[in-house]
């Protein structure tokens, strides 16, 4: 039996990104007091020892540990190589039921761009015996389900944030079965890791979509959101009201490390991120062109962004 009380997350993340991890860190240790101990699994690509201890000063003494992996040899592990649209180490979680301990039952993965508000005691306690993965649904179109070969009404999960069955995973060769199926595709699969999870993760445990708030739920209004299956309006408002982890993925609002942020939310953010110790430079907006385009009408002129989405949302149909 596994202790309720001893709370299990992994994380991925290379140099460029160890600020994220305190800032995301900070917030999860302020808000799950309620554990006796967190254990943070950290899938690390070149991170420095310099970077490690300063992500270890973060950790409330005697309420948690930072147990570090390497993962230099990620291209090597998944044997064929992929696109660079996205850093290789968000593939690490992949390999998460081979490289913890098998004592280890299930664990939270977490992206970094976040922040955790809420308590995941509720979360932590729940019955995931017949599925692989807990997920909140993503706001995908149905090209990335048709890219991976999934019906249109199969439930499609963000990664952002999944609560993994390890003990499932190690049963069922999860692994080895995405790794074969990654090869089998040369390595070009629609949304990468993610499109490999919703492809291969049969058996999905939807959550409430508090647990995975990305920012297009807080931009869009609910009536963007036609995919199926997808969360009641109700539940929608409940998701802005009440938000658990609060995902800052990209987008027309840009992320509140940056400049020309938009995210309602971004001053929550750079105050976790002060507490943290993190330096409040904010990074140059680093979007391409388009995006920045695509932002300027959105919060300037609404009406002419509906119709160069429905313009661009035809071209791919086609």
């Amino acid at each position: 039996m596994y202790n309720t009380k001893h709370l299990h997350v992994a994380l991925s993340s290379d140099d460029n990104y160890s600020n994220l991890v305190r800032t995301l860190l900070g917030s999860l240790f302020t808000n799950n007091k309620s554990f006796d101990f967190i254990s943070i699994h950290l899938l690390a690509q070149k991170i420095s020892s310099e970077r490690i201890s300063t992500l270890k000063s973060v950790i409330p003494s005697g309420r948690g540990e930072l147990i570090v992996y390497s993962m230099d040899n990620i291209q090597e592990l998944l044997g064929v190589k992929v696109p660079n649209t996205i850093s290789i180490s968000s593939y690490s979680r992949l390999f998460l039921s081979s490289l913890l301990p098998q004592t280890i039952d299930k664990v939270i993965y977490m992206d970094v761009d976040a922040l955790v508000i809420g308590d995941f005691g509720k979360l932590w306690a729940a019955d995931i015996d017949n599925y692989e993965i807990a997920g909140v649904l993503d706001d995908v179109s149905l090209f990335a389900k048709h890219a991976i070969n999934l019906p249109d009404n199969a439930p499609y999960v963000n990664a952002g944030f999944l609560l993994i069955n390890l003990n499932r995973w190690r049963k069922l060769g999860m692994e080895n079965k995405i790794l074969n199926y990654l090869v089998t595709h040369n390595g070009k699969v629609f949304h990468h890791d993610q499109g490999l999870i919703n492809k291969m993760c049969e058996q999905k445990l939807i959550l409430p979509m508090n647990y995975n708030m990305v920012t297009n739920f807080y931009i869009f209004p609910y009536s963007n959101f036609t995919q199926q299956p997808f969360y009641s309006e109700e539940e929608f408002k409940k998701g802005l009201t009440d938000p658990i982890f609060i995902h800052f993925t990209a987008g027309v609002a840009n992320r509140p490390w940056m400049k020309n942020c938009r995210h309602p939310l971004k001053d929550l953010y750079r105050q976790y991120m002060k507490e943290a110790g993190v330096d409040d430079y904010l990074q140059n907006d680093n979007r391409p062109f388009k995006l920045k385009a695509l932002s300027f009408l959105y919060f300037n002129f609404r009406p002419l962004y509906a119709l160069v989405i429905k313009l661009r949302s035809k071209f791919v149909e086609r």
